[in-house]
């Protein structure tokens, strides 16, 4: 599991008042997750440079869904997880 995954769940573990979390995404922001990025991060093909960065699951309410990764303004699909 990459570490940009790793980081989300923890990041949906401590969104979630759930008894039994990671849940599949967070009820606060069921549509997007905003993520800073301080050094350039490598996911898959993709490098992502310093900045910050939109993470939108193609299905919210699904257990397992793919993630798309958008740049600040979300005007620009950087990636697909």
């Amino acid at each position: 599991m990459s570490l940009v995954k790793r980081r989300l769940i923890h990041l949906w573990s401590h969104q979630t008042t759930a008894p039994n979390p990671p849940r599949p995404w967070p009820t606060l922001y069921p549509d997007r997750i905003f993520l800073i990025v301080g050094e350039p991060l490598k996911i898959r093909e993709t490098v992502l440079l310093p900045g910050r960065y939109a993470f939108r699951p193609l299905d919210p309410g699904a257990e397992r869904t793919p993630v798309q990764i958008f740049n600040e303004d979300q005007t620009t699909l950087v990636a697909n997880l």
